[in-house]
């Protein structure tokens, strides 16, 4: 159990780290939306590579941060019956549920969305937008953004499943986000 733990922390410090450094993407989306309105209204000049640079980013945050999120246990539940429940009820939902739900679902679309990123690499997709993007760098994100929070989803069974066996503490109840 000591070498699942200590992955479990390795994939945490990992995800936790990805997390904070995509979160100043935020600030990178937010001055291009500036410079971009900027330049539209001021000088009557668009773009679309700047545009599209906001969704991508906007999108790469909310996939890279989807890991993070589960590590801090900040995705959607129904906190009003969860907490409700005891710490060792509330740990087997979540043991049942990453494994029957989040673990397929994720594994499922890293593993579709790969050959959608192939196929767009091999053709150099991008954006059919003049002076807009190459596309096929964001596809790539989904799988791989994906396989982290599969991975996290591994994790936190491993600390629950720990948890549960007495090789670590019963998790506080981590609601209200």
């Amino acid at each position: 159990m000591k070498f699942l733990l200590r992955l479990a922390a390795a994939i945490d410090v990992l995800n936790a780290a990805i997390g904070r450094w995509m979160t100043w993407l935020i600030l990178c989306c937010t001055l291009i939306s500036a410079l971009a309105a900027t330049l539209r209204y001021g000088f009557d000049w668009g773009s679309n590579a700047l545009l599209e640079a906001q969704w991508f980013m906007f999108g790469l945050v909310f996939l890279f941060c989807a890991a993070w999120t589960l590590q801090v246990g900040g995705h959607v539940r129904i906190d009003i019956l969860y907490a409700r429940l005891r710490p060792v009820v509330r740990l087997w939902i979540d043991i049942l549920g990453s494994l029957l739900f989040l673990l397929p679902v994720c594994l499922l679309i890293a593993f579709d969305s790969w050959n959608f990123f192939l196929i767009a690499y091999r053709t150099g997709e991008g954006s059919p937008n003049p002076g807009g993007l190459l596309w096929w760098p964001l596809k790539l994100a989904i799988p791989v953004a994906f396989s982290l929070l599969s991975l996290q989803g591994i994790s936190e069974i491993i600390k629950n499943v720990a948890a549960l066996t007495g090789h670590r503490a019963l998790p506080e109840f981590r609601g209200g986000h």
